[in-house]
Parts: structure tokens; C-alpha cells; sequence
């Protein structure tokens, strides 16, 4: 999940909808890491056979600050900045301010120096907004459960991890994203925007051998999802996550949502787009008029760029709505749930869920964090088992509202 160019949020404006919504709508498959006192055992359920990567400890807001850079992004940055940005704009400051003395302080020279502080201001503010810093408060803003308990580890089929509440499993699509440096591991979550990534400090590792973790990179890279049969999948993932109680009640079947727009995030990332092209457009302009010609070229690929991303986000505005889908399966007890997709899965306690709702003839139980749960009758094998949810359903609730 990195973002493109200097937007930072140049890869969510193309995924506005998919993202914000599925944070506040509720993908009843999204990641949760939120600290507590139980000391989970670390992937039990999986297939563990083979070579792996143990991790067990508490993720902090340190580990996020440290793991959350992008390396290109941060060179471009710098190469703008010292290589170009800096020299030109004292340079050109200084011989402006220079004439200024000598023949007069006119309008023209004003607008230059006018140009040349409001352009070294903005790429300044640009550089900053992308610091590791700002970059880790504001994925903390977004997702605070992205710090505490974080106890499992890496296999062939995935990554299979505790949080101290959930037991989450997440197939070989998302560990062939991770990126793995110095200071650890990051995993996109693919939901939330990108910087919802599990970050994993080799500290948390008991032992972290970059050999094998190649070994399962290769074997990550390998897996196609696409050829294998999709309800074998789907009970696979089932099986990482435990074995399902006699007395449970299973469900299998589509779920279909038609969801309303954020329209107030699209508008935040259109403003910053706007601003940002903006930026760039005035330092072309100034850097062609000194005779910085590459730094004005480059500028104008910056532009070209990030007004790729804000026309898109203005595309966003006239949407008022967007359709998600999900094949889920799973099983229900008296006290726990497990529900799976096709790449990855959570356990969860049943009393986790706050209320129930009906939403077009569908059972939503409401999670904290903005998400939820949905079922359906043709879910479900039987009336029986249907109208047993139901019934539970409404008398936990209601314990919990009193």
C-alpha cells in the first residue's frame, strides 16, 4: 500500500469508495488488532508444517514511526529539496532581492519574491506532511487499533496472528505484498488507506532469518487463488482458524450492499490534490523563468501526476453510491464466530457485537470500529438454524442495551 508521487494519498483517491467505506461500512472481514490482557497462544489451527516465523510482543506507535517510510517517495523528496529546490530558490531570491536594492522595489519583483516563498513553503509543507511522523499520527487517527498485542506467525498458506481478542488469518495474496526492510515487516491490510498495515518489528521475532523468509516469499509467490476450487478455499480457510464445534451452526452464501459514498473524504483528498497541483503549476512557472529548466520539467510531471489523482477524486463527487459484494462462510456457537472469504478470515467471541439491526431482510450485528457482520436466510441450511441466530441474536442485544 504505498501512494504514488507526492500526493500521499495519490493510491486511496482511485480507492475513496473501497476504502473509507469498507472501514465505515463495515467489511466484516477487516482487521482488528486492539490490546488486551489475554495471552492468546500464537497460530495453533493452521496447517503449520514446515518452515515458518514466529512473532509475539506489542506493536507501538515507535514501530509504525519506523516502519511506515517509503523509500522512494523520501528520495525524491530530497533530491527536489537539496539537489534543486533549496539552491534555486536562494539563488533566485537572493539576485531578486539584490536588484530590488539597486533599481527599486517594483510590482514584478514583488510577485517574484512573492512566487519564490510560496513555492520553497509549499514543497517544505509537502516534505513535511510525508514525514514518517505526520505519516504514523495520522494512520493512528484512522485505525487506533493498529498498536497493541500481536502474537502468531508466518507459514506457507499465510500469515495467522492473535490479537488478544480475535484470531485473524490472511492468505498468501496479502503476505506476497508484505515489504520487508531493516526494521521489520509490513503487511497491507488492503482496507483503510495506505498506511492500515500490520507493522511487525523484527524485535517482536524470536529469531528472524532473512533466509526464510525468502523461502516463503517463493512459495507465496506461487499461489494463485484463481486456479483452485473456490469452496475448497473457503473451507481451507475455515480450518486455519479452528475446528468447528459440534454444536454450531454454519452459513455460506453472497452478500450484496449498496453503499453511499464518502463524500467528505473524497472532497478532502480533492482539496489536497488541488493544492498540491497548484504548488507545482507556480513552481514551474518560477523555475522556467529563472532558467531551471529540468527543475521545471519536473515539476511539471509532479502536476501532470497529482492531477491525474485529483480528477479522479472530482469523478468521485458524482457517484452517490457503490455496490460491494463477498461470498462469506463460516460457523456460529453460543459464544463465538468464525467467518471467512476467499483470502482471509477472523474468530471472533459473539459478544463483541454491540446491536442488531435489519437492513433489507438482513441480520447485521454491529461490531465496534464501524463494522459489522451480515447474514442472510439462504445462508443458513435450515429455518431452524435461521430463526436460532435470530432469536439469540435479539436476546444478546438486548442483555447488552440494559
Amino acid at each position: 500500500m504505498a501512494s504514488t508521487g507526492m500526493t500521499d494519498g495519490g493510491s486511496d483517491v482511485e480507492q475513496t469508495s473501497s476504502s473509507k467505506l469498507h472501514r465505515a461500512l463495515v467489511n466484516p472481514y477487516a482487521t482488528s488488532m486492539r490490546l488486551d490482557g489475554t495471552d492468546p497462544n500464537p497460530a495453533t489451527n493452521s496447517d503449520q508444517v514446515g518452515i515458518y516465523l514466529a512473532f509475539d510482543g506489542e506493536i507501538t506507535s515507535d514501530d509504525i514511526r519506523r516502519l511506515i517510510p517509503q523509500r522512494g517517495l523520501g528520495f525524491l523528496l530530497a533530491v527536489l529539496m537539496w539537489g534543486f529546490l533549496i539552491p534555486a530558490f536562494v539563488i533566485g531570491g537572493t539576485v531578486v532581492s539584490i536588484n530590488a536594492v539597486r533599481n527599486g522595489f517594483d510590482s514584478e519583483t514583488f510577485t517574484k519574491l512573492v512566487c519564490c516563498f510560496g513555492v520553497a513553503s509549499g514543497f517544505a509543507l509537502a516534505t513535511q506532511y510525508v514525514s514518517p511522523g505526520r505519516r504514523m499520527r495520522r494512520a493512528l487517527k484512522q485505525r487506533p487499533d493498529l498498536v497493541g498485542r500481536a502474537v502468531g506467525r508466518f507459514v506457507a498458506n499465510g500469515l495467522l496472528f492473535n490479537d488478544g481478542e480475535r484470531t485473524h488469518y490472511l492468505n498468501a495474496d496479502y503476505c506476497r505484498r508484505a515489504e520487508l526492510n531493516r526494521h521489520g515487516v509490513k503487511v497491507p491490510l488492503l482496507e483503510g488507506g495506505p498506511y492500515v498495515q500490520l507493522y511487525l518489528a523484527k524485535r517482536l521475532f524470536d529469531r528472524f532469518e532473512s533466509s526464510v523468509w525468502k523461502q516463503l516469499e517463493s512459495v507465496w509467490r506461487e499461489h494463485d487463488a484463481s486456479q483452485l476450487d473456490l469452496d475448497a478455499v473457503m473451507e481451507s480457510n475455515c480450518k486455519q482458524l479452528g475446528v468447528r464445534p459440534d454444536s454450531a451452526v454454519t452459513f455460506d452464501g453472497q452478500v450484496t450492499l449498496q453503499m453511499p459514498v464518502d463524500h467528505g473524504a473524497v472532497r478532502g483528498i480533492m482539496y489536497r490534490n488541488g493544492g498540491l497541483v497548484v504548488t507545482y503549476g507556480v513552481g514551474m512557472s518560477v523555475a522556467w523563468h529563472f532558467g531551471f529548466t529540468v527543475l521545471a520539467v519536473g515539476s511539471l510531471l509532479l502536476m501532470l501526476g497529482t492531477l491525474r489523482y485529483f480528477y479522479n477524486s472530482w469523478r468521485w463527487m458524482a457517484v452517490p453510491s457503490q455496490e460491494f459484494s463477498w461470498r462469506q462462510r463460516g460457523w456460529i456457537s453460543e459464544d463465538e464466530v468464525v467467518s471467512v472469504n476467499e483470502t482471509n478470515g477472523i474468530r471472533l467471541f459473539r459478544s463483541e457485537y454491540l446491536r442488531t439491526e435489519w437492513i433489507d431482510e438482513k441480520l447485521v450485528w454491529h461490531l465496534g470500529n464501524n463494522r459489522a457482520m451480515y447474514f442472510s436466510r439462504e445462508h443458513f441450511e435450515s429455518d431452524g438454524d435461521w430463526n436460532w441466530i435470530c432469536e439469540t441474536s435479539s436476546l444478546e442485544s438486548a442483555s447488552a442495551s440494559e
